[in-house]
C-alpha cells in the first residue's frame, strides 16, 4: 500500500540478493502474463511483478495515462526499497518503463522493450490501420471483443484449456471500465503527441537498451524497432520472425533467454 493509500498487487520471485527485475505486463493483461518467463529468470534474478493500475487486482486511480502509472509505479519501487533495476515492458508497459526510466535515470539500470507502445513515424500495421478508419480492434467490451484482441495479439497462441481461457475473458471484460479510460488515453496521446516529442522521450534514455519484437506484430509494425534503435543511446535489436505481438506469452523461452543475456551484460559476471 502507497502512502496515498493506493494498493498494488505484485508477484515476487528469485533469490532477494540478486539484481532485480521489474517486469511491465501490456493493455488488459496482468502480472500472471509474465509467469512463463518469470519461471525460466527466477533462478537468476530477483523479479518483481507489479499488475498495472486498472489491471489485475490493482486499482485505477484518476489519472489513466502511461505517465501517472509510471509515477505510481516509481512510488511503489521507493515503497519496496528498489533503488538499483532494470525495467521490462511489454506493450502499454514498454511506454510505462521509458516514462519509469526517464524519470528515474540514476536507478535504472537497463531497459528492455517488447513490442512497445509509443508514437512511431512509420506504423503501418493492421491495428492502426483500424484506427484511422474509425474503428476500434483493441475496446474489449465482451468476450467476442475478447477472443478478437488475441488474434490481433498473437501469431502462434499457446495453447490454453477453454475455462481458463473464458475466465481471462471474463475477467478482462469486468475492468472494462478502468480499461477503456487507458485506451482513450493512449489512443489520445497517438492522436496527438507529435512523433518528434516521442523521439525526445527516447533520446533521453542514456542506459543499454533490449528491443525484442515479433515479425508478425499487427499493433506495432516491425518496422518501428528502427526508429526505437535510432532514438536510444544503446540498444541492441532481437527479432522473433514467427511471433506477433506478445513475445512473452507466444515464445516465453525465447524471449527469458533475450532478458537472461541482456541482464547478464549489463550486470556482469
Amino acid at each position: 500500500t502507497l502512502p496515498d493509500n493506493t494498493p498494488v498487487t505484485y508477484s515476487e520471485g528469485g533469490p532477494a540478493a540478486a539484481p532485480t527485475l521489474v517486469l511491465l505486463h501490456g493493455y488488459t493483461g496482468d502480472r500472471n502474463h509474465w509467469n512463463r518467463v518469470a519461471r525460466e529468470l527466477t533462478p537468476r534474478w530477483h523479479l518483481i511483478v507489479p499488475d498495472l493500475p486498472g489491471h489485475g487486482e490493482t486499482p485505477l486511480d484518476d489519472n489513466a495515462s502511461a505517465d501517472g502509472m509510471s509515477n505510481t509505479l516509481i512510488d511503489f519501487a521507493r515503497a519496496l526499497g528498489l533503488d538499483d533495476y532494470t525495467l521490462v515492458g511489454h506493450s502499454m508497459g514498454g511506454a510505462v518503463a521509458e516514462l519509469w526510466a526517464l524519470g528515474q535515470p540514476d536507478k535504472t539500470r537497463g531497459l528492455v522493450l517488447i513490442d512497445a507502445a509509443g508514437v512511431y513515424r512509420n506504423n503501418p500495421s493492421p491495428v492502426m490501420q483500424a484506427i484511422a478508419r474509425g474503428e476500434n480492434p483493441l475496446a474489449v467490451r465482451s468476450i467476442a471483443d475478447y477472443d478478437r484482441l488475441l488474434s490481433f495479439a498473437m501469431a502462434r497462441p499457446p495453447f490454453i484449456p477453454d475455462s481458463i481461457e473464458h475466465a481471462l475473458a471474463l475477467q478482462a471484460v469486468a475492468h472494462r471500465y478502468a480499461q477503456s479510460k487507458i485506451l482513450d488515453n493512449l489512443l489520445s496521446v497517438q492522436n496527438n503527441l507529435p512523433a518528434s516529442s516521442f523521439q525526445m522521450v527516447l533520446n533521453g534514455l542514456r542506459m543499454p537498451a533490449l528491443i525484442i519484437w515479433g515479425a508478425k506484430d499487427r499493433i506495432f509494425d516491425v518496422r518501428v524497432t528502427d526508429e526505437l534503435a535510432t532514438g536510444l543511446a544503446d540498444s541492441r535489436v532481437v527479432i522473433f520472425d514467427d511471433v506477433g505481438h506478445t513475445p512473452i506469452r507466444e515464445a516465453p523461452r525465447r524471449t527469458a533467454r533475450a532478458i537472461d543475456g541482456f541482464a547478464g551484460e549489463v550486470y556482469g559476471p
